[in-house]
């Protein structure tokens, strides 16, 4: 039996809401629910991590958990809130699962991965089918660590989550992203939950956004900086279509992700422009754009951000090799929170129309997503992009 309970607060005390969850969860639990075996936190930044692990490892001892902050969580039990506190409880007496934590990833991504892996694998019963993880959004480098991961878990095992974020607003200029695991809060470290037994599960991956134009090759990069398409700056590309001033327009910039085509098929991942050089042209991203990879500009208006959604949860389900999943995982990215605004309410409502309010579910809002584009297939970091897993038992 695989069951999974769900809990939100909205309360803006710590106390309060870890008071809140807690006892929503004793009120679900049962003397048939089979054993608690792990756990996912997700939490605005404002609010006490130490307490509420300390709160819930009091009443869950020995749980495998992880978690992180987040620019807003979204759950079937609350909606969508900023700065809220949401606990999702899996217990099973068939799956096992169990957490494992990398440290220092920005410095040794590919040793704190493997850490992370061998930790969970030490005590896991069994092969693993699925990895979880939210490494930290601000210093992860996140290509070398999840090449690393999926190098020791092999390819028909796919690693899934959204780096952890900070609530996003114009004012700030110092964010900071903290990650959990069992009782520890921690920073620049890559936790994870290793699944084992007869987990069923499917993924969508998609956008919303669609490319423009022809395809350009990659020439000059370094760690994502890019210098050159078929050796001309990357930024004669972007003032193709969006004029010169796109160079002091940063909003617009993060508007018009870059899609990275794999293996030269129409599958892609996003990468969001930072900055761009008006002076040599060069632009940085938010993720890697290996050299060789055929990359175009993408759009997208406020209709196909949601519409994005949409597909992303219906292949998710006409995958899933089930009848129906207990939960669904579902990872966005704060830039499409910063493209839909006030409507940002309509992805998890899109969400739970699909899914039907039987299946329960939980998410946050990243600073980066992290899927395969398929399975088998190498996991990758993405921007923009709106990522659904569903899992279940038969």
């Amino acid at each position: 039996m695989f069951k999974v309970f769900v809990a939100h607060s909205s309360d803006l005390d710590t106390k309060d809401a870890a008071h809140a969850i807690l006892k929503r969860l004793s009120t679900q639990i049962t003397a048939n629910t089979p054993p608690v075996m792990a756990g996912l936190l997700f939490i605005g930044a404002n609010h006490d991590a130490a307490l509420l692990l300390d709160r819930i490892n009091q009443a869950f001892p020995a749980i495998e958990l992880i978690g992180c902050t987040t620019d807003g969580e979204m759950t079937s039990v609350g909606g969508f809130v900023e700065d809220s506190v949401s606990f999702t409880l899996f217990c099973s007496d068939t799956i096992d699962i169990c957490a494992g934590v990398g440290r220092e990833t920005s410095s040794h991504p590919a040793r704190s991965a493997r850490d992370a892996i061998d930790q969970a694998l030490h005590s896991l019963a069994g092969a693993p089918v699925l990895a979880l993880t939210m490494p930290d959004g601000l210093s992860t480098m996140s290509h070398p660590m999840l090449i690393e991961m999926q190098s020791i878990l092999g390819p028909m095992v796919p690693i899934v989550g959204g780096a952890s974020a900070d609530q996003v607003l114009w004012s700030k200029q110092d964010y900071k992203t903290k990650q959990f695991f069992r009782n520890e809060v921690l920073s620049d470290s890559t936790p994870v939950l290793l699944f084992a037994g007869p987990l069923l599960y499917s993924l969508g991956v998609q956008s919303g956004w669609s490319p423009l134009g022809i395809k350009k090759t990659v020439t000059n990069e370094n760690d994502g900086e890019v210098y050159a398409l078929d050796g001309m700056p990357p930024l004669k590309l972007y003032q193709h279509y969006l004029g010169d001033s796109i160079v002091d327009n940063r909003a617009m910039l993060g508007t018009f992700p870059l899609a990275v085509h794999e293996l030269d098929s129409d599958l892609f991942y996003l990468r969001v422009a930072s900055k761009a050089d008006p002076e040599t042209g060069f632009m940085t991203f938010s993720g890697d754009v290996p050299k060789g990879a055929a990359v175009q500009l993408t759009q997208a208006i406020r209709n196909q951000v949601i519409q994005g959604v949409n597909k992303s949860v219906n292949d998710a389900r006409s995958q899933y090799p089930g009848t129906q999943p207990e939960v669904a995982l579902t990872f966005s990215c704060t830039g499409r929170k910063m493209a839909l605004g006030s409507k940002t309410y309509e992805e998890i409502e899109r969400v739970m129309d699909i899914l039907g309010r039987e299946t329960k579910v939980t998410g946050f809002y990243t600073f980066g997503e992290i899927a395969p584009l398929h399975i088998p297939g190498q996991s990758h970091y993405h921007n923009a992009t709106f990522v659904t897993l569903l899992l279940g038992t038969s």
